[in-house]
C-alpha cells in the first residue's frame, strides 16, 4: 500500500491487472487526469471499474428532498468546487464536492485510453443515485 496522489501513482506504465474508484470522483478537481493515470498504470487488457454518485441527479443542482422526483437547476454544468447540497447536514455540505457532468466523465474515460464495456445506474425510489461504468484498457 502507498500513500499517493491520485494524478501521480508510484507505479510503472502497464504494471497493474486492475484498478477501482469508489465514491471518489466528486473528491478530486480533476478526475479526467486520475483517469488518463489509471489507464497509465493498467496493464493491455486491464479494467478499470468507476462506482460514484450519479452524475446527472446528484449533486449541488439537484434538490432530492421529494422521494418521488429530483429537480434539475442550471448549475448541473458547474465544474467548480461547491459545498452547496439540498441536504444541509450530508457529507457534501460539510466537506464540498467537485462535480463531473456525465460527458465529462465517460469523455474522459476514452480519451484516456478505457474502452466502456458496460454501464450502470442503481437507487432507490426509480431516481438512481449512483452510476458505473467497466472500461477495458485497449
Amino acid at each position: 500500500m502507498a500513500v499517493a496522489d491520485a494524478t501521480a501513482l508510484p507505479l510503472a506504465d502497464g504494471s497493474v491487472p486492475a484498478a477501482v474508484c469508489v465514491l471518489a470522483s466528486t473528491d478530486v478537481p480533476d478526475y479526467p487526469a486520475v483517469l488518463r493515470e489509471i489507464a497509465r498504470v493498467l496493464a493491455p487488457g486491464g479494467r478499470f471499474v468507476h462506482l460514484g454518485v450519479h452524475p446527472c441527479f446528484v449533486g449541488a443542482f439537484a434538490d432530492r428532498r421529494d422521494a418521488s422526483r429530483t429537480v434539475i437547476d442550471s448549475r448541473y454544468t458547474d465544474r467548480s468546487h461547491t459545498f452547496a447540497s439540498w441536504n444541509t447536514t450530508g457529507v457534501r455540505a460539510r466537506l464540498g464536492a467537485w462535480h463531473v457532468p456525465l460527458s465529462d466523465l465517460l469523455n474522459g474515460a476514452a480519451a484516456a485510453g478505457l474502452r466502456i464495456e458496460r454501464t450502470a445506474e442503481a437507487g432507490p425510489d426509480g431516481v438512481p443515485d449512483l452510476f458505473g461504468f467497466l472500461g477495458v484498457k485497449a
